[in-house]
């Protein structure tokens, strides 16, 4: 059994944006050589947003053994000594790229980076959160290939990877469009963040349907006109900033493929996706497709929630509000969480679906009694067994490991959802209505 010791963090004092009319900008960085694209990124959005930056390190604890007292001190120590290294080498990274000294704000947090700096952005209320992608597309060490993704599923912030290289903002503008325009959110007001573009379009990708009628002049039909309203709905919201003109260029075959080598082509310097609302909670466009893109882009992507600009959480109790969402990060409160979760819910028909960064969206089990659920503080699993109580042996156990957190969706007064998130996705547990 391992445990972990944090060390104190060391943070410059919050500032509640209710009380400060600047929009906020938190740039996420880890002193790597990647980290030096979200500073130029900041730099250049604050010279024409009046805003206020926040720049936010996270240092991952070392796991220690908890039997051994000496080597618990020892490596509280160590912790300590590697947070005061790297923010001071952060903090002298912050002042090359402030344009006055002291006026970006600083802080240093321990825990797991994308959960931390989804946290810090929901305390702040932030417009966007800035990260660095290196020449092969992702941070080298902050985001360890998967981090990216993660940020933006557990928050409701934009998220912006700002390019290698990156010298001035986007000219040329490419908005991944989805049959379904509410995916991509808030978009005028993300994007007028970067001042005005030369080029705008919409890019839809059809994929290659398979399924009895797929080929059908019906289906045809309907899809044309899917398309065509998406993109009239989308048209008429970038028509608010400036009057901004995109047009529509439609592609077949994969999406994240076919995004990518349409960016290339074009010489796109920003690639905008949207982020789809599952029953209230996170997924990722397409099942993987974002995640695909960050891989795969030498452009600077825009990661845009379906609710930008809106609560990511709200406090679970509150009478005027028919959907709640109340999340967990705190592994000592999850079992007894859990344990009233079986409780209120214990017999209730649920649908258990995995949407992993890898393999999408994948329902594993429909239709089956919830038996329970429950935290094994030794193995720091959490197990979802569902089935027959009895007469059957239709039973199902799904056990995660390395969780990041756990959220319940309530639906007027039932539990709808739990959700599960951990290390490349997220486990979702939906009750029948």
């Amino acid at each position: 059994m391992t445990a972990i010791e944090t060390a104190p963090v060391e943070s410059t004092p919050v500032t509640n944006e209710s009380e400060n009319a600047l929009p906020t900008l938190i740039v996420a960085t880890d002193g790597s050589p990647a980290s030096t694209s979200a500073f130029t990124a900041s730099k250049l959005l604050a010279e024409i947003n009046d805003a206020d930056v926040h720049v936010v390190t996270v240092l991952e604890p070392l796991p220690m053994p908890v039997a051994v007292p000496q080597a618990m001190i020892a490596f509280e120590e160590m912790d300590s000594i590697r947070m005061k290294e790297l923010t001071s080498r952060l903090q002298k990274q912050t002042r090359e790229y402030e344009p006055r000294e002291n006026e970006w704000s600083f802080e240093s947090r321990v825990g797991v980076p994308a959960v931390e700096i989804a946290q810090s952005a929901q305390e702040r209320g932030a417009r966007l959160i800035i990260i660095g992608a290196s020449s092969h597309g992702l941070l080298d060490r902050l985001t360890g290939g998967e981090t990216a993704a993660r940020i933006a599923q557990l928050g409701n912030v934009p998220l912006l990877v700002a390019s290698a290289g990156m010298q001035r903002l986007p000219h040329r503008i490419a908005i991944a469009m989805d049959l379904d325009p509410s995916q991509l959110g808030d978009l005028p007001s993300v994007l007028s963040l970067f001042g005005p573009a030369a080029s705008v379009v919409c890019v839809h990708v059809q994929r290659r349907e398979d399924f009895p009628g797929s080929d059908s002049a019906a289906f045809s039909r309907a899809y044309e006109n899917a398309v065509t309203e998406s993109f009239g709905v989308t048209r008429r919201a970038l028509s608010k900033l400036s009057g901004m003109r995109a047009d529509l260029i439609r592609l077949n075959g994969d999406p994240a493929a076919e995004l990518l080598r349409y960016a290339e082509q074009a010489k796109i310097e920003l690639l905008v996706l949207g982020l789809r609302r599952h029953y209230g909670l996170r997924r990722l466009l397409g099942g993987g497709v974002a995640l695909k893109v960050l891989r795969g882009a030498t452009c600077s992507v825009l990661i845009v929630p379906e609710t930008a600009g809106t609560a990511p959480h709200v406090a679970a109790g509150k009478k005027d509000s028919e959907d709640t969402t109340l999340t967990t990060y705190d592994a000592a409160l999850w079992s007894t969480q859990l344990k009233r979760f079986t409780e209120k819910n214990a017999g209730r028909h649920a649908t258990l679906e995995v949407d992993g960064a890898e393999v999408g969206a994948l329902v594993q089990i429909a239709d089956l009694p919830f038996i329970g659920a429950d935290y094994d503080h030794k193995d720091g699993r959490i197990d979802l067994m569902l089935g027959d109580f009895a007469g059957s042996d239709r039973h199902f156990t799904r056990s995660i490991a390395n969780v990041g957190s756990i959220s319940v969706l309530r639906k007027k007064d039932r539990d709808g959802v739990l959700c599960v998130t951990y290390d490349g996705g997220q486990t979702l547990l939906t009750f029948k209505q």
